[in-house]
């Protein structure tokens, strides 16, 4: 019995030296940062076979097109005198955190010079590649705005591919 009796004690003894000498330590995390506002732009629609839609790059497909064929989808197909005018409607998102702005102002700009004969414009405004053309200085918020597009080809424009971007910038008033 005092066998098991001093192993008993002998155990216990260690477990208590084990607890009793528990290293501890302690330290801080300090955390610095600066909640910034911001704004994010999405393409919802546009005409032709669009892809992308709910994001800042999506694409529209518009095939080959003529005066005397079929409009893309999404697109009408006006026939003048010396043109032909496809026309759609694009629709552009800008949603806002952390911002007290009411409202913001939307410019558009095509990506490259258009091909020789070959008009772009918004809301009927012309655009180029070397100057944004103003669409809203009063955009609201979360809402799609839904912007005019055309696309007018001059009859003496050469049979070749018309691919540009347009480049919206969003800007918090």
């Amino acid at each position: 019995m005092r066998k098991v009796f001093a192993v008993c004690f002998t155990v216990a003894l260690f477990a208590f030296a084990a607890t009793a000498s528990a290293a501890n330590s302690s330290g801080t995390l300090t955390v610095t940062g600066t909640v910034e506002s911001s704004i994010s732009l999405t393409v919802e629609s546009a005409g032709g076979t669009t892809s992308g839609t709910g994001t800042a790059a999506a694409s529209s497909d518009i095939g080959n097109i003529s005066k005397f064929g079929s409009a893309p989808t999404g697109f009408t197909l006006a026939r003048g005198a010396s043109n032909w005018t496809l026309s759609s409607t694009v629709g552009v998102q800008v949603v806002k955190a952390n911002l007290t702005s009411t409202d913001y102002t939307l410019t558009a700009q095509l990506g490259s010079a258009p091909a020789s004969g070959i008009a772009w414009k918004l809301n009927g405004s012309t655009l180029s590649d070397s100057a944004a053309t103003t669409l809203t200085s009063t955009g609201t918020y979360a809402s799609t705005g839904s912007y005019s597009w055309d696309i007018v080809v001059a009859d003496s424009a050469a049979a070749a591919a018309i691919d540009n971007s347009i480049n919206f910038t969003a800007a918090s008033n």
